[in-house]
């Protein structure tokens, strides 16, 4: 339903109710509610905020994921970036190209008001400056030797190049950015990470029991079956499962999606597979109660993830079209450049508070009780808590390639 709302003389807000009974119930769970809680612990340490108020903006951020995908939607012709700011207040900023204005926006979610700001002036869509990217590979990988991977930043509208390297190098980088500034026909930034972008298997593992973590129960969209996921470039075939409770599995290999945009597999097994999955206890595992698409993902969201060698941390959402480059996607046999579809995460912006290693591979992305996808990459210097510089994944959408569906818990 729509109202309108004016306030003082500025310009009207338009106010608009969110509902669906879905949604309510997610948002309203004690199963969810109880892994916010957590979530929120965790991150009133990274942020050095009370737990109330982490919690607060945990729960906003819940309530705001249908906004954000309706917004993308709504000026997907127009969209230069869309983000989510946290300070002075909890709102979704959209850049738009053009000067033609759009009033400020409040969406009633549940019991949260998601409020929105337009900015408008932008010189080229987001759209755009993907399409600088694709346009200009070879361009890119000639003038960065080590480049890791691209996205585009929304906040400022750049297109934004991640390039192995350290101080000395960052310097260097900067009259490079500006050349390949020029050869795109849009802003360029680099950044330079100190390790390189890998996949976060073990080495020489190609099995769940020889190093990877497995990620969320699944059913296919047809019938009964239920199984679990982990990554695709775990490698195929059989593998035993060892959970964080002791419990033990043997686990049969059904099949793998592994493509420019995909990074997953399944098994199959006779243990009794519940839609469960460990998080930051190693005593209670959490029933999964929903999933977060990679539309209504945003810059900005705060999301956390578990693998077998790092346990459980958090991060901030970097970019939702990011593009590997350190390494090609898909089987050794046929190789292929990664599209821009992949999501990577970064510490939080006022913490270190992310780590990933070899062994996460596969392991769940999520905030509280919703999936929202599968580690696939990182670049680490260690195995602790703040050495994770970058970390990549796959959103829970891609699933359906294999006709399978995520299984929720009552």
């Amino acid at each position: 339903m729509w109202k309108n709302v004016m306030k003082g003389s500025a310009l009207a807000v338009l106010v608009w109710s969110v509902s669906g009974t879905g949604l309510a119930n997610e948002l309203t769970s004690e199963e969810f509610e109880k892994g916010l809680k957590a979530e929120a612990a965790q991150f009133s340490k990274i942020y050095s905020i009370n737990e109330d108020e982490a919690l607060h903006r945990l729960k906003w951020q819940a309530a705001a994921g249908d906004v954000v995908a309706r917004l993308r939607d709504q000026y997907q012709n127009r969209l230069a970036g869309l983000y989510i700011e946290h300070a002075p207040t909890e709102r979704i900023v959209v850049r738009l190209k053009g000067n033609e204005r759009v009033a400020s926006r409040a969406f009633n979610v549940s019991d949260e008001q998601v409020a929105v700001e337009f900015v408008v002036g932008a010189p080229h869509t987001q759209a755009e400056l993907q399409q600088a990217i694709a346009t200009n590979p070879d361009t890119l990988k000639a003038t960065f030797p080590g480049l890791q991977g691209t996205h585009t930043d929304p906040r400022t509208g750049e297109v934004v190049l991640t390039v192995l390297g350290g101080d000395k190098e960052s310097r260097q980088m900067r009259s490079k950015a500006e050349s390949a500034s020029q050869d795109l026909g849009v802003p360029v930034r680099v950044r330079t990470i100190p390790v390189p972008l890998e996949r976060q298997a073990v080495r020489g593992s190609g099995s769940l029991d020889m190093g990877c973590t497995t990620a969320f129960v699944v059913k296919r969209t047809t019938g009964t079956t239920t199984g679990v996921t982990t990554a695709a470039h775990c490698g195929p075939g059989n593998a035993n499962y060892t959970g964080v409770d002791g419990a033990s599995a043997a686990l049969t290999y059904q099949a793998r999606s592994f493509t420019a945009r995909n990074d997953e597999q399944w098994y199959t097994s006779t243990a009794t597979e519940e839609p469960k999955f460990y998080a930051n206890s190693t005593t209670t595992p959490r029933t999964l109660t929903g999933r977060r698409t990679q539309a209504s993902t945003a810059v900005g969201n705060n999301f956390c993830h578990y693998g077998s060698t790092t346990g459980y941390s958090c991060g901030d959402v970097d970019a939702t079209d990011f593009q590997p480059t350190s390494y090609t996607c898909g089987p050794a046999s046929n190789p292929v450049p990664c599209d821009a579809t992949w999501i990577s995460m970064v510490p939080p912006s006022s913490g270190t508070g992310l780590a990933c290693a070899g062994g996460d591979s596969g392991g769940p992305w999520f905030v509280s009780t919703v999936a929202t996808g599968i580690h696939s990459a990182g670049a680490s210097t260690g195995t602790g808590i703040g050495d994770c510089l970058l970390a990549v994944y796959q959103s829970t959408d891609r699933l359906s390639s294999l006709g399978l569906q995520l299984l929720y818990g009552p």
